[in-house]
């Protein structure tokens, strides 16, 4: 039937990605309000994080990723309760 998942054979895939991203580009903004893009990159073990213009960054090893893991989850459950907060107060 014309409407059936197909059971034959795939075409072979040729775009694929051989190992796990390492670096991602993020849009930001610096700390005057301009649009840039931040680079968070693995290496080693250790999570880098650049800032717009590549001037500043730091970087985190395994304590520091697992607290800033923490941290940023927490600060996701506050800006939310932020946003609930912010629609019910405007209707």
């Amino acid at each position: 039937m014309s409407g059936d998942t197909p059971t034959g054979d795939q075409p072979k895939t040729y775009i694929t990605l051989t190992e796990p991203r390492r670096s991602w580009l993020i849009h930001c903004t610096d700390a005057w309000g301009n649009l840039g893009i931040c680079m968070v990159e693995v290496d080693n073990g250790s999570i880098a994080i650049y800032a717009p213009d590549g001037s500043e960054g730091f970087t985190l090893g395994a304590n520091g990723i697992a607290e800033f893991r923490a941290a940023y989850a927490e600060a996701i459950e506050v800006a939310e309760a932020d946003l609930r907060a912010r629609a019910a107060a405007a209707s």
